[in-house]
């Protein structure tokens, strides 16, 4: 991500012509009030080591165990389980009693709703809570630095598994070494279920659908676009990406290879070489579009995606990503600021200036909660038969919190949600009961409806255009 990048990401504000859009309403936090203290998942231990690894979902405690509550993300994902979250019954964990005690006392935790106590490398106090949860939520980034223990636990033990990371070279990473394992243990790893990556695979997946029952035809391409956006920037987010760009150069190198996720063994890669990295104007939204840093994410998860239902969008599937700019300068502009900084990215001195120039982890800027939205628009252009030409299908998707926070919170929870309370009507349906998954792959258009039934983020299709 460039530095002109990790600023775009707050002031994405080029609405597409013709198209007014809404910013919609968010969640207010309450003023905090003191509450008595509860028991930490220390003082419960001795009656957890006799539980299997193989507990039965229904013998579990707790729907969903949140890791890195304390967290800047963390504390969305609890705000929004706070709210929505009445029937379910759920648990908070991180490394610091003291901050756990400080988020009840802050959020106003009900009773009911544990604190583990537990170090992010501490495989063994890990499986101790996984045993106990359906699905644990992880927040807890860098996820190169401190994500895999859990997916660890989280696979020995059998539990699904959803997380917010976009760092992908950790993510094969997990493939590689558990994939199997969490196939055999029946344990759903999820990762990328944040705006890196969950909306943009989740709209993907709308207008192949739609392709395949109503046109009855397979998906030759899909273009995704970020519109009228307005976020903020944390400092969490900057220390995973300086984390990742500080890797060896063939871990850095990896971040730009078009099929990094690609399954092993798995159906022939399609036609991508790369990312968008031009500015041009796009005729089906009536603007210029250029290099979206997010592409370097979300294309590898579609892509995935695909792969994993033995390319069901078609063999010669292709993805695409922009965001909308308002002019071809402009666009210029912020296309050669990315690329210097990438370059510069590579150098720990400048890593190291730019950190401080950043907020400080736990902090952010920008707009965060229910001022913030965002807009994506998506193109899919069906595979062409004899005879006819191609059709195209355009989509749009609105969610009305700021992305990269309070709405990735937001996204990380549902998918969660979905895996605690539909993983057995999901197996039913068809979708694997295990292995290191994406959202479209593991909960399909059963997921989507959960956000098309709720009231933060949307998905429409317009009509095609031949």
């Amino acid at each position: 991500m460039s530095i002109l990048t990790l600023w775009s990401t707050c002031r994405f504000s080029t609405p597409l012509p013709g198209l007014p859009l809404s910013k919609g309403r968010g969640t207010k936090d309450s003023p905090p009030q003191p509450t008595r203290a509860q028991p930490t998942f220390r003082d419960l231990e001795s009656k957890t080591d006799t539980l299997r690894m193989s507990t039965p979902s229904e013998d579990r405690t707790w729907d969903v165990v949140v890791f890195g509550a304390t967290g800047f993300t963390g504390k969305w994902v609890v705000r929004h389980l706070q709210k929505e979250g009445k029937d379910v019954q759920w648990a908070v964990a991180g490394r610091s009693a003291d901050k756990l005690a400080q988020l009840r006392q802050e959020l106003q935790l009900p009773e009911d709703v544990q604190e583990c106590v537990v170090d992010a490398s501490d495989l063994e106090g890990l499986k101790r809570i996984t045993r106990r949860a359906k699905v644990a939520i992880s927040t807890v980034g860098p996820f190169m630095k401190h994500g895999t223990p859990l997916v660890e636990a989280c696979v020995e033990t059998g539990t699904d598994y959803c997380d917010t990371t976009g760092e992908t070279p950790w993510v094969r990473e997990i493939i590689d070494k558990y994939h199997d394992k969490a196939v055999q243990n029946k344990a759903r790893i999820v990762n990328c279920c944040a705006f890196c990556s969950l909306p943009f695979d989740l709209g993907t997946l709308m207008v192949v659908d739609h392709m395949k029952k109503q046109l009855h035809r397979k998906c030759r391409s899909v273009l995704a676009v970020i519109g009228d956006t307005k976020t903020g920037i944390s400092g969490g987010t900057t220390d995973s990406f300086f984390n990742m760009m500080g890797q060896d150069s063939k871990t850095v190198r990896s971040m730009f290879e078009p099929y990094q996720l690609h399954p092993k063994d798995g159906p022939p890669k399609g036609p991508d070489k790369g990312i968008l990295n031009k500015v041009m104007y796009s005729k089906e939204l009536d603007c210029v579009v250029g290099p979206s840093f997010f592409g370097m994410v979300n294309s590898k998860i579609v892509r995935r995606s695909n792969a994993l239902q033995g390319n069901s969008y078609s063999n010669s599937f292709s993805y695409d990503e922009a965001e909308v700019q308002r002019n071809r300068f402009v666009g210029w502009m912020n296309q050669v600021g990315s690329n210097l900084s990438m370059a510069f990215l590579s150098m720990g001195w400048f890593r190291g200036l730019m950190r401080k120039a950043m907020p400080a982890p736990g902090t952010a800027r920008g707009t965060i909660g229910d001022q913030g939205y965002f807009n994506l628009h998506f193109v899919g252009k069906t595979e062409p038969e004899q005879g006819e030409d191609s059709t195209t299908v355009l989509a749009t998707a609105h969610g009305n919190l700021d992305p990269n926070y309070a709405g990735t919170a937001k996204m990380v929870l549902e998918t969660a949600l979905c895996l605690a309370l539909q993983g057995d009507d999901l197996v039913q349906q068809g979708y694997p009961s295990g292995g290191c998954l994406t959202p479209a792959a593991c909960m399909g258009m059963t997921l989507l409806s959960r956000f098309q039934s709720g009231d933060f983020l949307s998905f429409s299709l317009l009509p095609p255009i031949n």
